[in-house]
């Protein structure tokens, strides 16, 4: 492939070596392909396949990929959607539904939007299959970032983005104090954002709401004002910003006030090259933890090419690239799994799994709304609570100069059997402990902040 229409887009500008050399070849499956079409026998599969009858005791007569005696037991699937290899991009009919799914998550078709609909539907790419959001976060900044080149982060995040993209992709994380008088802190942003502008080709965000580990996720009127600081940034700045928005928590928002659906909608929609990247996963969102099915989804900008075939193009050379960056990595992802989430679709339908999600969704609601009151009862001026609303965790900050989180974390655990997770980065300003409520009882709420502020008293 040439890529002739990236190359023209400011998307190449922002790629990083990797992501402006890395392709997917012809090779295996430009023949296995052809094979597919033109064969009589097939010798381009590298599985094993057989007829059932054998090697399966009373099997049938049909060629299926060859797998243990006993495996059907364990599932209703058929067999041949659980043990062949996926597709590198993900099968296919799982990445056309979750492109719906996303289109339906936009809140857009409640509202009757059919203009925003119909330009979210057009410019948003086919979802890219990943192993999880993690490899999403992995394959997403190498797409976009060098090592030594920079990308902007609260420094209050899920730690995994700092092994990530410090360690494994040797790029380095430019922090920003996340909160201001309980409010995002967008001056701090600003400047991260004019930093990096001076001196790199492109600006790299990576946002996450709700928040791990803080629980956040902006009011309404603070989503329209950091819309507002990139839109003026960028214009400013006229360099490509990518946006990488960790969407891993996304429908946990237990407020109606605040931004009720992924900030990606509305990063989408803008003019401007602000191209957003969606991550998200049927880890959180359809409670399949160990599924480790993902998607990354990229926002396209209708200016940068002339006509649909064109825009199509786009979106086949962008597959190719992130297709090439699963094969060199991961290969495929968990067919298994995958399946499992087609069907969920077609047994239960959009609305059907939204409604036993719910259910879910609705205890950890009740768990956030006791936690946070049981929380303040604790009147303690060491001890503050960070800007929650969403998601399964919330973080208590402690007194720096006097009680540091490790040494905190470790007397909860050794004193009064509660387990935490202290954070303690004095060089970003960060010490306090993080609490998962997703994973405690409700009645044992009282109890575990009872016990906090006990041990705060004779620590």
């Amino acid at each position: 492939m040439d890529f002739k229409i990236i190359q023209s887009t400011p998307i190449f500008n922002a790629l990083s070596s990797l992501g402006k050399e890395i392709s997917l070849p012809d090779g295996i499956f430009y023949w296995a392909g052809r094979a597919k079409k033109e064969a009589e026998i097939l010798g381009t599969i590298g599985a094993a396949f057989g007829f059932e009858k054998d090697f399966i005791d009373g099997g049938s007569e049909n060629w299926v990929p060859c797998y243990l005696d006993g495996i059907k037991e364990y599932s209703s699937l058929n067999i041949s959607n659980i043990v062949p290899y996926a597709s590198i991009g993900g099968v296919n009919e799982l990445r056309d539904l979750w492109k719906t799914w996303i289109i339906e998550k936009s809140g857009y078709s409640k509202s009757s939007d059919k203009d925003k609909i119909d330009f979210l539907n057009k410019n948003i790419s086919k979802p890219i299959i990943t192993n999880g959001v993690t490899n999403g976060i992995f394959l997403a900044a190498s797409l976009f970032l060098n090592p030594n080149e920079s990308i902007i982060c609260p420094n209050k995040r899920w730690g995994n983005y700092d092994l990530i993209i410090e360690k494994r992709i040797g790029a380095k994380i430019e922090s920003f104090q996340f909160f201001e008088n309980n409010r995002i802190n967008l001056e701090g942003l600003k400047d991260s954002i004019e930093k990096i502008g001076n001196f790199q080709d492109k600006v790299v965000i990576i946002l996450n709401f709700p928040n791990n580990p803080t629980g956040y996720v902006p009011k309404i009127d603070e989503a329209d004002a950091l819309i507002s600081l990139f839109k003026k940034t960028q214009e400013k700045l006229r360099k490509p910003f990518i946006i990488i928005v960790d969407d891993a928590y996304e429908p946990y928002v237990y407020e109606n006030n605040m931004l009720t659906h992924s900030i990606f909608y509305k990063l989408q929609q803008l003019k401007q090259d602000i191209i957003p990247v969606k991550l998200d996963g049927i880890t959180k969102e359809l409670l399949m933890y160990g599924g480790r099915i993902g998607f990354l989804t990229i926002g396209l900008k209708p200016s940068w090419v002339p006509n649909d075939e064109e825009l199509n193009k786009l979106k086949n050379e962008l597959h190719n690239k992130l297709k090439g960056m699963n094969r060199s990595t991961i290969s495929n992802c968990n067919h298994f799994y995958q399946q499992l989430t087609i069907e969920l679709f077609k047994d239960e339908g959009i609305e059907g799994i939204i409604e036993k999600r719910d259910k879910v969704k609705n205890l950890l609601e009740r768990r956030y709304r006791i936690i946070n009151e049981e929380l303040k009862k604790i009147k303690d001026p060491d001890i503050t609570i960070d800007p929650n609303s969403g998601g399964f965790f919330l973080f208590l900050n402690l007194n720096k100069d006097k009680i540091k989180a490790t040494e905190f974390a470790d007397h909860l655990l050794r004193n009064y059997k509660i387990g935490v997770i202290p954070i303690q980065k004095p060089q970003e300003d960060i010490n306090g402990i993080r609490i998962a409520y997703c994973s405690i009882d409700i009645k044992d709420i009282p109890e575990f902040t009872k016990r906090i502020e006990q041990a705060l008293k004779d620590f």
